[in-house]
């Protein structure tokens, strides 16, 4: 088919107008690039220890008032909830099951990472918070945490903007949310959140009831900070800015603490005195051998996913074997709960699917209600992987 002068110059006129809408948005984001910039930093606080954070190798921060919380109830109790994305409904389910079973503990030590995080502070604040719980974990979309950036993202410090996540933790972290969680910290219990310092490549172990009852004039907005940064994923979310000492005006980049600690059960939370210990831990995510369900495709964001995932799988199973480790040698009761293997994973840790949400919260729900719903290891375990107890 031929076409007329008059249909070419259209269609070259047409053709035109989209290179041109094209070269004005690559024009507008590089415009927009120009203006990103970050609040100021310098070598020396680079790598320092933030103030209401543990130094990684002292194993002794643990207070003594929580050893000594442990030693009055006989039993010192742990909790820690991995990250997972969207996948938390499961953890939500486990939690709000474990109430309604009669047999959830009042925990000594409770850690949290990416969104475990605030996950955590939920569940460190007890049974009162699981209709909050609930509702944060089966009812959220896209559009509830995050708005895609568009061309525009690929020219900033992110792909989305997470301003909508961070009205959400505005929302529930209040001076009140603090005051209860600076009283259970006075009691001796403790709440951890790991992020990621990325300026210097290393985890931080944030004393959440620290920062709630510390003399910062900011306690809420850092408290929402630390949260909002252990579920900030890289590339996708910007980083969040963190003042490591009051006074100071420089600032650390801190992203997903999942980076390092895809579940937190560091050496020191068994270095409380007790009679007895056990340690929960619950991963909003699978532990199967194989993650097969689809083939990878010839294209590259699907090669760099599916290398990510095997990445980060890789990295959850030996946190969790460590944690397994370090409970067997300490005398410690090792428990362990997972989404089944038989269920089909997420395509994307973002992808806030209600529907979804909902089963797998209600998966959990069943699990914690259910007979036997904790493992005493991590799976496909060799005998030469279990750690022998000294008689």
């Amino acid at each position: 088919m031929r076409l007329s002068r008059r249909e070419i110059s259209a269609s070259i006129f047409s053709t035109s107008r989209k290179v041109m809408r094209l070269l004005a948005i690559f024009g507008l984001s590089l415009a927009l690039v120009a203006c990103v910039s970050r609040p100021d930093e310098s070598l020396a606080i680079r790598s320092l220890t933030p103030t209401e954070a543990v130094e990684v190798l002292d194993v002794n921060k643990t207070p003594a008032s929580a050893s000594a919380l442990a030693l009055k109830r006989q039993t010192n109790t742990i909790l820690a909830l991995s990250g997972g994305g969207a996948d938390g409904a499961f953890g939500a389910g486990i939690l709000n099951g474990w109430t309604k079973a009669g047999t959830r503990p009042d925990f000594d030590i409770v850690t949290g990472v990416s969104t475990g995080a605030l996950m955590a502070a939920l569940a460190f604040l007890g049974p009162e918070y699981d209709d909050e719980l609930r509702v944060l974990y089966t009812t959220q979309t896209n559009e509830d945490i995050f708005r895609n950036k568009g061309i525009a993202g690929f020219f900033s410090d992110s792909l989305y903007d997470n301003t909508p996540l961070k009205k959400q933790i505005q929302s529930v972290i209040t001076r009140n949310f603090l005051d209860k969680v600076a009283a259970e910290h006075a009691k001796g219990r403790r709440l951890y959140v790991a992020t990621t310092n990325l300026d210097a490549g290393t985890r931080v172990i944030w004393d959440m009831g620290q920062i709630a009852g510390g003399n910062r004039a900011d306690a809420v907005l850092m408290f929402q900070k630390v949260l909002r940064a252990s579920a900030a994923i890289p590339g996708f979310f910007k980083p969040v800015y963190i003042k490591p000492v009051k006074g100071v005006q420089l600032r650390q980049a801190h992203v997903d603490g999942g980076l390092k600690e895809p579940i937190l059960v560091p050496n020191f939370v068994f270095k409380t005195k007790a009679r007895k210990r056990n340690i929960y831990l619950i991963v909003n995510g699978r532990m199967a051998r194989f993650e097969a369900e689809q083939a990878v495709k010839p294209e590259l964001d699907d090669i760099a996913r599916k290398s990510i995932t095997e990445l980060t799988r890789s990295l959850l199973y030996t946190k969790v074997y460590q944690g397994y480790v370090r409970a067997r040698n300490s005398g410690s009761n090792f428990n362990l709960v997972t989404i089944p293997d038989e269920i089909t994973p997420s395509k994307e840790a973002l992808d806030f699917d209600p529907a979804r949400m909902q089963k797998l919260y209600n998966i959990g729900y069943r699990i914690a209600t259910s007979a036997r719903p904790w493992k005493s290891e991590p799976p496909r375990l060799q005998q030469l992987d279990r750690v022998a107890l000294a008689r």
